[in-house]
């Protein structure tokens, strides 16, 4: 698992890139690689995020991506007793 920033994505045209943390090639990511209880995925310009890589013909793609920020709001969110029940 591979952790970087994104350096853009285009919600509209549903992809973008991640921020090569080796310093080579920026990661193309489509908005099919994002992991995300949402149905409209995007992921935040300078959002840290975890991936996996795989090398492909046209280059390098993140696969599996999850913005952390967005993972750690959803663990962090307080829970109250009216909520529960």
């Amino acid at each position: 698992m591979a952790r970087s920033k994104v350096k853009w994505f285009d919600g509209k045209k549903g992809y973008g890139f991640i921020l090569n943390p080796d310093g080579g090639e920026d990661i193309f990511v489509h908005f099919s690689a994002i992991v995300s209880e949402q149905s409209f995925k995007v992921l935040n310009q300078d959002a840290e995020v975890d991936f996996e890589l795989d090398k492909t013909q046209k280059g390098l793609q993140a696969k599996n991506v999850r913005e952390l920020n967005a993972m750690s709001l959803a663990v962090n969110e307080p829970v109250s007793a009216e909520s529960v029940g």
